[in-house]
This record gives structure tokens, C-alpha cells and sequence, in this order.
């Protein structure tokens, strides 16, 4: 799942293990750990010059909780 840049390349992973939809295959192996996630949002910065860092570091934190709470 990592590996899957775009959703052609998930498509291929989840009909290769003969899934009926791609949304079971992102369920099974698409969960993030904390520490992708925080990744994941702080690479946002990189594409928008509307948040600064620390805006950025204050949505992972408060995305980590949300994420935290659900388990």
C-alpha cells in the first residue's frame, strides 16, 4: 500500500488480491501509524503556502488525538 502512488496503482493491489472493492483494501493495509500520519500532514506544508509550520504541527497533534480517541 505504501508503494501505491495513485489509485490505478491501489486498484491493481486490491483486484491482485481478488478484493471486491479497493475500500476493503485500503481498511486492511491502509491504516497509518501515528508517526505516517504526522508525516503525511506535515508534507501538506510543502504543497499550500497558507499554514506555516507550527499551524501545521498543531493540526497533526490535534488529528493524533482524534485518531487516539477512536481506538
Amino acid at each position: 500500500m505504501k508503494t501505491a502512488k495513485d489509485i490505478s496503482a491501489l486498484k491493481a493491489v486490491s483486484q491482485n488480491l481478488i478484493h471486491e472493492n479497493v475500500s476493503i483494501t485500503d481498511g486492511i493495509y491502509g491504516v497509518f501509524s501515528q508517526n505516517n500520519v504526522r508525516k503525511q500532514i506535515l508534507a501538506l506544508g510543502d504543497n499550500i503556502n497558507v499554514l506555516d509550520e507550527s499551524d501545521l504541527e498543531l493540526l497533526a497533534s490535534l488529528l493524533m488525538k482524534h485518531i487516539n480517541k477512536g481506538k
